[in-house]
């Protein structure tokens, strides 16, 4: 793996005079091949998936094979650390990967999950959702400012952001991460960080989870992942547009607030959110259909489902 590299805004790009640099590292992608409808139902079926079983048999589950177009992206904070008052003794984890299985997105963005969450429950859950297709993942950690060491959660594994999305077989050209921390952090212990993963050819995706101790840096964070690793990533990559970037900002859409978080929202972008802090940015090449959030039971955030077509 290589060394953290420190980037700053791309020539060119539209951004704040002053964004701030940040620090971008590639990082390997875990990927799981198509496994088919009937290997899918023996794994859910072996996993006890009582849940899973009560929402595969509902009627309105969203039917989503058909629709080649849509791109749907959910986001999730699922309060896993075990150390936070929202924190449910891991059962968000299930609640979520149900919701994932239900919903069959496209991507998931994931903030507050434990390492251990992505193999154990919820790559096989959008697995199962698209058994004919390929699912990858890339997580990183959120850091212990005083060691540098990976924050841990109390079910072992260790504590931080994660994308999770999947691709067409016929599409599927691998994928690659990329991962960083920023370089401004505000006082308390956790250095906030992101995790990016390109699928090659159809989409870039990111998602983090910004400072809640302090607005003005949880925006100057934002601003260096938009303006400044968003951009990097992407001439790494040589591609452009098809991007999307979800995440718990900690910040809230007020026109009226210098903190307001469309103030992270590039040129050629378009942000919806959760009426709180949850918030989705995408590339103008996607189209926006619609928005709907999920009551959930476990962890103190709505899941966040945006509905987009790309071309």
């Amino acid at each position: 793996m290589s060394a953290l590299a420190l980037v700053m805004t791309s020539p060119g790009f539209a951004g704040p005079a002053h964004a701030e640099p940040v620090q971008v590292k590639p990082l390997s992608v875990r990927s799981v091949a198509p496994m088919g409808a009937e290997a899918a139902a023996l794994t859910a079926k072996a996993r006890g998936g009582q849940a899973r079983s009560a929402l595969a048999a509902r009627p309105d589950r969203p039917a989503r094979t058909q629709a080649a177009r849509s791109f749907y992206e959910l986001q999730l904070n699922l309060c896993n650390s075990g150390k936070a008052g929202c924190y449910a003794g891991g059962q968000s984890i299930y609640e979520g990967g149900d919701l994932i299985y239900y919903l069959a997105p496209d991507l998931v963005t994931l903030n507050e999950i434990c390492s251990v969450d992505l193999p154990n429950y919820l790559q096989p859950s959008l697995a199962e959702a698209w058994p004919n297709d390929w699912t990858y993942s890339v997580f990183y950690p959120a850091l212990d400012k005083p060691t540098g060491n990976p924050i841990t959660c109390t079910n072992g594994g260790t504590y931080g952001n994660a994308v999770l999305g999947r691709v067409p077989a016929a599409l599927w050209q691998g994928a690659n991460g990329w991962v960083g921390e920023y370089t401004t952090q505000d006082s308390g212990n956790e250095v906030r960080t992101f995790a990016c993963a390109y699928a090659v050819g159809d989409h870039l995706s990111c998602a983090t989870h910004l400072s809640a101790n302090s607005e003005p840096i949880a925006l100057t964070q934002c601003q260096a992942l938009m303006f400044s690793a968003v951009p990097y990533i992407r001439s790494q990559e040589g591609i452009s547009g098809k991007t999307v970037v979800g995440g718990d900002f900690n910040l809230e859409y007020d026109t009226s607030d210098p903190e307001n978080a469309q103030n992270c929202v590039p040129s050629g972008n378009t942000r919806k959110g959760d009426g709180d802090v949850q918030h989705v940015i995408f590339s103008n090449d996607f189209t926006f259909v619609s928005r709907s959030l999920y009551g959930l039971t476990y962890t103190d955030h709505d899941g966040m489902l945006i509905r987009l077509t790309k071309p």
